[in-house]
């Protein structure tokens, strides 16, 4: 499998484990305000056996690892890798932008990962503004039903500028941000998701659109009223700096 970076363990990542972190290069998906835009081209592949053998030497304190990309799903060898991974008593922990229903299908069925944290790209009908492309909605809501039987998992919306028609760019809005969490309830038929709601943070000369770099980070107070709305629909929201 390739990895175009390793983070050091730390206690960010996953929580409630002490993980390493593998970053996959390559993603499908061109969100406008993607941090990870050197990894979606030219990342060198520094391979799975060196990141395997750095667990081998952080055995005594590192006791999961998350992979996170890019997009994870994309990757011929992700399911040996994950093996190997759990065959050092590790857990596993994957962040998705729920693309690929049939890799999550087949990590569910073999019991593989832990923890799945899937990115909600916003209401439906932003999805290709948001995610940049057209043509995964269906995918995406099927992954939405796929995540909510993993053992552990997480939904996550960003609330971050979107490109509108005629060039316009606005946040999302406290009324979009309700559509979002409308769709989580009726793709999965439960409101018993944990939730996060997260800021956007501008970081020069690292984002796919040039634009939103001289964006704000999200307004206090948007994220507060984006909150108290969507508490209504998805109970166990919480907000993430």
């Amino acid at each position: 499998m390739k990895i175009g970076a390793a983070l050091g363990f730390n206690l960010i990542d996953y929580p409630g484990k002490i993980a390493a972190v593998a970053f996959t290069p390559g993603c499908n998906y061109r969100c406008p305000h993607c941090h990870a835009a050197p990894l979606l081209a030219g990342a060198k592949d520094l391979g799975d056996q060196g990141f395997l053998d750095y667990l081998d030497t952080v055995k005594e304190w590192v006791t999961g690892v998350t992979i996170c990309g890019g997009e994870p799903t994309l990757q011929e060898g992700l399911i040996p890798f994950i093996e190997q991974v759990r065959a050092r008593n590790l857990s596993v922990k994957l962040d998705t932008n729920g693309s690929s229903p049939r890799v999550l299908e087949r990590l569910l069925g073999a019991g593989l990962v832990d923890y799945v944290a899937m990115d909600v790209k916003g209401p439906r009908f932003l999805w290709p503004a948001t995610a940049g492309v057209e043509g995964h909605e269906e995918a995406m809501s099927e992954s939405l039903r796929l995540v909510s039987r993993f053992p552990v998992y997480e939904f996550r919306t960003t609330v971050a500028p979107v490109v509108r028609g005629g060039g316009e760019i606005s946040f999302l809005t406290v009324q979009e941000m309700s559509a979002a969490a409308r769709l989580v309830v009726q793709a999965t038929g439960s409101d018993a998701h944990k939730y996060y709601v997260q800021k956007f943070v501008p970081r020069k000369d690292g984002l796919l659109d040039k634009r939103l770099e001289s964006f704000p980070e999200t307004p206090p107070l948007l994220l507060q009223e984006i909150h108290q709305e969507v508490l209504k629909h998805l109970p166990n929201t919480q907000l993430r700096g």
